[in-house]
């Protein structure tokens, strides 16, 4: 995407603009967010191991929160889940 697509007013994020404006692609911008995240909650563990009352206000520091955060960064950087109905459709037979 480029910064004259119209899906752009999708793009919440003014990071995601930024990378997306720079070149990168949607998944250059989805491996680098996620890659963050973890990161941070790597750290975050590690450090409340130590020292249990650091990093308050990152949250309780579980998988799930993260996962959570990650959608959220996608979401906002024009990420949108796939139409439900596609779901349902039967994918044909593998040779």
């Amino acid at each position: 995407m480029n910064a004259d697509d119209p899906r752009m007013t999708l793009v919440e994020c003014i990071n995601a603009r930024l990378d997306y404006e720079a070149g990168k692609n949607g998944i250059e911008i989805a491996e680098e967010w996620a890659g963050v995240l973890i990161t941070a909650l790597l750290t975050v563990r590690e450090t409340r191991a130590h020292h249990p009352g650091t990093f308050p206000g990152f949250g309780e520091a579980t998988a799930e929160e993260t996962a959570r955060r990650i959608v959220a960064r996608l979401l906002d950087a024009g990420w949108r889940p796939p139409d439900p109905d596609c779901l349902n459709v039967a994918t044909p037979d593998a040779p």
